[in-house]
């Protein structure tokens, strides 16, 4: 079946590779300093790449994250295609 992609990225700080892993574990957070109650509404609740994951991976997709401290980070998101979406060509971009 074909699949269509989106990729995202940035130039930010970056993840460090300890931290890649538990992505998409539910409340996880990179940073810590987050997790205070002065912080929390400003930071999330470290929900959001664990619902993207499971909507995508409910779809018969996938996400991966790359990234590298001074390097910034990269998402990809992966879902099929749909039949007809498949045969549809892409609008131009001129």
């Amino acid at each position: 079946m074909a699949q269509g992609w989106v990729r995202v990225s940035d130039d930010g700080p970056g993840i460090a590779a300890e931290h890649l892993p538990h992505l998409f574990e539910r409340f996880y957070r990179v940073n810590q300093a987050r997790t205070d109650e002065a912080n929390v509404e400003r930071g999330g609740s470290g929900l959001g790449l664990s619902i993207a994951h499971w909507i995508a991976t409910a779809h018969g997709g996938d996400i991966r994250i790359e990234s590298a401290p001074g390097q910034g980070t990269a998402v990809e998101v992966w879902l099929p295609l749909s039949e007809q979406a498949a045969r549809t060509p892409l609008p131009s971009r001129a």
